[in-house]
């Protein structure tokens, strides 16, 4: 999770961090999608209640510039969540912003909705000066602080 993402994204950041006062890009919410047959089903629905709730109150943590709570959870959210790619994308989002010290708070342009199962908002992420420092080591070569979490 904290690992070549993280870095992938501070470097993008660093490149651009001029040329924006926005970074308009997506993080992963929970992705479990309709299984083969019920997909006409979950068409415009989330997959369970359960997710649903987990994924708004991820949103009010972003909305309420809360990420060193957010980064905290992100490996257990993005296993239990079913997150796309283990959500490597929100991890590269959050490099690019500063990690656990982004102070910005998300603008959701369109509510929460659900699309084929998962789960989708459309939302702006400020652009605010950061050092860096938050950003994590990469852990994707090393067993070191490896924890599990069980999927749903």
């Amino acid at each position: 999770m904290k690992s070549l993402a993280v870095i992938i994204g501070r470097a993008v950041s660093d490149r651009g961090r001029c040329a924006s006062k926005h970074d308009n890009l997506g993080g992963s919410l929970s992705h479990r999608f309709a299984q083969n047959g019920l997909a006409p089903e979950f068409a415009f629905k989330i997959w369970s209640p359960f997710l649903e709730t987990l994924d708004r109150r991820v949103v009010e943590l972003w909305q309420q510039g809360r990420w060193k709570e957010f980064c905290e959870m992100l490996p257990e959210y993005a296993s239990k969540g079913h997150g796309e790619g283990f959500m490597h994308d929100t991890a590269m989002l959050l490099g690019a912003l500063g990690w656990s010290d982004y102070d910005g708070r998300v603008e959701v342009i369109t509510s929460y909705f659900g699309a084929s199962g998962t789960g989708q908002i459309n939302a702006v992420f400020p652009v605010t000066p950061q050092r860096g420092a938050a950003i994590p080591p990469a852990q994707a070569s090393t067993a070191k602080g490896y924890r599990e979490f069980a999927r749903l």
